[in-house]
């Protein structure tokens, strides 16, 4: 048994655990305590602080804390749909930086690979784009959830991109049949993956968010003729990101 499983063994009660809303959040590494988080090599079941199931896990933090996407999610989406029907703002980086400044939301981690589909059809509907908003966003939240956290490492897909080609093929109502509109979203997701290797790792969240929006919104113009306008963001995160790029990273500020 390794430390982290010593330390989860040891912290397990026969208490109901609280929702993830109730303990104390931290916006980088745990959630719980703000530690580092340790990558394993290989997924291992683990059970989570929050909610008590057991889960396969690729990380855990130093004290041994892990918490599964459900709960890491949780938090987040409740709050961030109903800011988005309610919205008539038509610039989707400007929609990513309110939505991603809500307390709920965390420096990194699976709800960005949500925010990102939700944010583009609601630019899209702002934009003009003929969308049922409200149950174009619950497609989404539905199929983004099912992308894990760490995926951009451990798949070689980022979560963003993933969540580009969900927001392309809800717009296009493609299917794994559907032969006119398969191919469309596989290159929207070519499209931002080659941008975000061209950038550079290790992992950002609020990096690559950016950099799917961006190409994403460019394709659907190219595509759909719906233009959604794109202002310059100056990141306001490089302070809690351990693993920021700093000036390599486009979004790093002129004068941090």
């Amino acid at each position: 048994m390794t430390e982290i499983e010593k330390k989860q063994t040891e912290e397990r009660c026969c208490c109901p655990p609280s929702p993830v809303v109730d303990r104390a959040q931290h916006k980088t590494g745990c959630l719980l305590c703000g530690k580092p988080l340790v990558y394993f090599d290989q997924t291992r079941p683990l059970r989570c602080a929050v909610c008590g199931r057991e889960a396969d896990a690729n990380a855990a933090c130093e004290d041994g804390h892990f918490v599964c996407d459900s709960c890491h999610e949780s938090a987040s989406i409740a709050f961030f749909v109903p800011l988005l029907l309610a919205s008539a703002e038509k610039d989707p980086l400007k929609l990513f930086e309110q939505v991603v400044a809500l307390r709920q939301v965390h420096m990194h981690g699976p709800e960005h690979h949500v925010i990102v589909p939700c944010v583009l059809l609601t630019a899209y509907r702002n934009n003009g784009g003929g969308i049922e908003l409200e149950k174009a966003l619950r497609e989404a939240v539905r199929r983004a959830s099912q992308v894990p956290g760490g995926a951009c490492g451990y798949w070689g897909v980022c979560g963003a991109a993933a969540g580009a080609g969900i927001y392309m093929s809800i717009l296009l109502g493609s299917n794994p049949v559907h032969k006119e509109a398969w191919p469309i979203p596989q290159r929207l997701v070519a499209d931002v993956l080659n941008t975000i290797a061209d950038v550079g790792g290790p992992r950002c969240c609020k990096r690559t968010g950016r950099l799917a929006i961006t190409r994403a919104a460019a394709f659907t113009e190219e595509l759909l003729g719906v233009e959604m306008p794109l202002g310059k963001v100056a990141c306001r995160y490089f302070r809690t990101n351990r693993e920021c790029l700093y000036r390599d990273c486009p979004y790093f500020p002129a004068s941090p």
